[in-house]
């Protein structure tokens, strides 16, 4: 039977990933990569009002490979690989977040190619896999982020592939190439470690009669662990608090939660533990209904030594997951962080699906819909550009917009001034104390009303509370912005007319 071409997918694929890529607004963590590799990872905000035109020179500039690397040892928690090329995509692209995003849209569609490839090599339905994983609503959304997910699961992917390879062929150059590949992916984002892990130590199980396979690929693997150690213990401590303490029972619940929304869609809870709503419940049975199709076809069919292989990649992000949370005492889970197990949970329902097709239809029809909703629903986006939009459509003369500095100055001023026109007049406020004064040769102030994290949390209301004096009255306004009239301000004086002769 000819093998259906892959090649008008990959189109599909390009164009719903582009679309989304398009649409959505930039992302808080984005803007770290953005401003990295122009060379001000901590931009130096001005204390005092600019315009946006000016302040956008933040994201101009080149930083070489070691500036990167030395910026990521003291201010970041990631591995360099990644951002070595996005400087190097951006040298030949220039810059804009939507250029930066197609190079992770590149990834991903070389990471569905090779998906499409293992597929056929282990025997499940090549096309189906590549389709369900198109649209698991993790996948999608790591898929376009200009951050290091993609280039991470692609070559986790293509390490995989390499050690089916090597074991259906027995040769162990496939097996080194296959354990270099994991331990690239390793070298762009550390929770790869979890599937790098399981893929060696399935290589062992499988092949412990013949070491010279699994020796290769721990050899491949062990060239990234000396420079991804040296980074990685320069970063401990470096983002106290960003996560909540580690609990087993609601970690295993926010588990069970943010995988099945990486599968079906999902939205950003409000806080840690929101109830369920009757939309999740029903998507909450419709997942256990999928899981009884995977343990009792989708794995079933599969090779045994094949079947095994897509077990541990199913388990290893939620396995390893849990396992970090409990050994540095926080919880790091969130949907984003699972997008390594999408491809296998791909091939695993899609083999189990050809013995039941008639879920086929409201999986696809669920998941298309999560994918609409990661392109254009507000609720799944960060507020940036919509509170500039609010923003900009209350703009006077003499007006100042007001930004929180947020942790660091980088994912809440980021985005927003990114999306601000040009002419707007910026101020990003560090302290609402001193703010009033210099605000008040402005006839408006408009504050905008991100609160994303712990520090905008505490200054937004700050604020709000700075401006409420007899001097500003508080307007009416969109939930996303506050707006103060300066009731003080006297109005400039007309020119001075000469006398007439």
């Amino acid at each position: 039977m000819r093998r259906a071409a892959p090649a008008p997918f990959l189109i599909l694929a390009a164009l719903v990933l582009i679309a989304i890529a398009w649409m959505r607004g930039g992302e808080y963590d984005e803007f770290y990569s953005v401003f990295l590799i122009a060379g001000h990872p901590r931009p130096d905000w001005p204390h005092h009002p600019e315009t946006v035109a000016a302040l956008r020179a933040f994201y101009h500039g080149h930083a070489a490979f070691g500036a990167i690397a030395h910026a990521l040892r003291t201010g970041d928690v990631h591995p360099p690989l990644y951002f070595w090329l996005l400087a190097l995509w951006r040298d030949g692209l220039g810059i804009g977040l939507f250029r930066l995003r197609l190079l992770s849209i590149v990834f991903t569609l070389a990471a569905l190619a090779v998906l499409i490839r293992l597929a056929r090599t282990i025997g499940a339905p090549p096309l189906a896999t590549a389709l369900i994983t198109l649209l698991c609503y993790g996948f999608a959304y790591t898929g376009i982020v200009a951050r290091d997910f993609a280039l991470a699961q692609l070559l986790s992917l293509i390490g995989v592939l390499a050690l089916i390879e090597a074991d259906r062929r027995a040769r162990p150059l496939p097996a080194l190439l296959g354990g270099i590949a994991l331990g690239a992916a390793c070298f762009s984002n550390y929770l790869a470690s979890f599937t790098t892990i399981a893929g060696l130590l399935w290589m062992l199980a499988v092949n412990r009669a013949r070491p010279s396979l699994w020796i290769a690929s721990a050899i491949g693997a062990a060239l990234f662990i000396p420079a991804g150690v040296w980074f990685f213990l320069a970063q401990q401590g470096t983002r106290p608090g960003q996560f909540h303490p580690f609990a087993l029972l609601p970690a295993m619940a926010d588990l069970a939660r943010d995988q099945g929304g990486a599968l079906l869609g999902a939205l950003p809870r409000e806080g840690p533990h929101a109830a369920a709503s009757p939309l999740e419940a029903l998507l909450a049975a419709f997942l256990i209904i999928l899981a009884i199709v995977i343990a009792r076809s989708g794995l079933t069919a599969l090779a045994p030594r094949h079947r095994a292989l897509i077990l541990a990649g199913i388990a290893a992000p939620p396995v390893g997951l849990l396992a970090l949370g409990a050994l540095f005492d926080n919880m790091p889970i969130e949907v984003r962080y699972l997008w390594l197990g999408l491809p296998y949970l791909g091939l695993a329902l899609a083999t189990g699906l050809r013995r039941h097709p008639w879920l086929l239809a409201p999986l696809l029809a669920i998941q298309t819909a999560a994918i609409i909703g990661l392109a254009v629903a507000p609720r799944t986006m960060q507020p940036a550009a919509r509170t500039e939009a609010a923003a900009a459509a209350f703009l006077r003369p003499d007006t100042l917009v007001l930004i929180p500095f947020g942790n660091d100055g980088v994912g809440i001023p980021g985005p927003f001034i990114a999306a601000a026109p040009a002419n707007m007049t910026i101020l990003v406020a560090r302290r609402a104390a001193t703010t009033p004064n210099r605000a008040a040769p402005y006839r408006r102030v408009i504050i905008a009303n991100i609160r994303v994290d712990a520090a905008s949390r505490t200054l937004v209301p700050q604020l709000r509370a700075a401006f409420a004096t007899a001097c500003w009255q508080r307007e009416t306004s969109p939930a996303a912005i506050t707006i103060f009239d300066n009731l003080c301000l006297r109005p400039k004086a007309p020119p001075a007319r000469s006398a007439p002769a």
